[in-house]
């Protein structure tokens, strides 16, 4: 391994979490069928980023010399940072595919009898994933010494995000009705709200 610093262990660390997390989920759900289903070119293009940014770039990293002239020193202070923003953000990571289950895909899609979650974390948080993601791709920016490999991830997500969270909302309006309006209106999209 070409790196193995602490906090590039850090990292890997939670890297290998967010697979375990997600990898049996993902696989048990591709079985199920999607009723409607709203990823264009655009969309997908996106998803490739994100997973070049999140694990082509890293791996790059770790195991090959060739990123080393971006490479800088993570002091203490900014690692410490990551790792607290790497923990909170498996956490929340693993507690919003928890209470989505069934329901959870990684394209923009609706399951075959899809219903809207709104208890667990999503009763204070309406997308508590992508707020986790965010999460996670502050502390690679944070746990990873490198200009080019560190933002990659929270570059590449921020891009999807802002390309899919409209859409995402509206198709949800368009199979729930009132029920996501009201859902809508007592949450808020990343921040835990309190309202009643």
């Amino acid at each position: 391994m070409h790196h193995a610093g602490m906090f590039d262990v850090v990292f890997m660390v939670m890297f290998v979490c967010c697979f375990v997390i997600r990898a049996p989920l993902e696989v048990r759900n591709r079985k199920i069928r999607a009723v409607e289903t709203r990823e264009g070119v655009f969309g997908k293009f996106c998803l490739l980023l994100v997973f070049t940014g999140s694990t082509t770039l890293p791996i790059l990293y770790l195991f090959t010399p060739w990123l080393d002239f971006a490479d800088y020193a993570v002091t203490p202070a900014v690692g410490g940072i990551g790792a607290a923003f790497a923990a909170l953000g498996l956490f929340l990571f693993w507690k919003s595919h928890r209470d989505l289950g069934r329901q959870f895909s990684p394209t923009l899609e609706l399951k075959e009898a899809h219903h809207l979650v709104s208890q667990g974390v999503y009763c204070r948080i309406r997308h508590p994933m992508y707020t986790a993601l965010f999460l996670v791709a502050a502390a690679q920016l944070l746990l990873i010494g490198n200009a080019v490999v560190g933002p990659a991830f929270l570059l590449a997500f921020s891009i999807l995000y802002a390309s899919r969270i409209e859409h995402e909302e509206d198709m949800m309006l368009d199979h729930f009705g009132q029920a996501y309006a009201d859902y809508k209106a007592r949450t808020n999209r990343l921040l835990p709200s309190f309202r009643q």
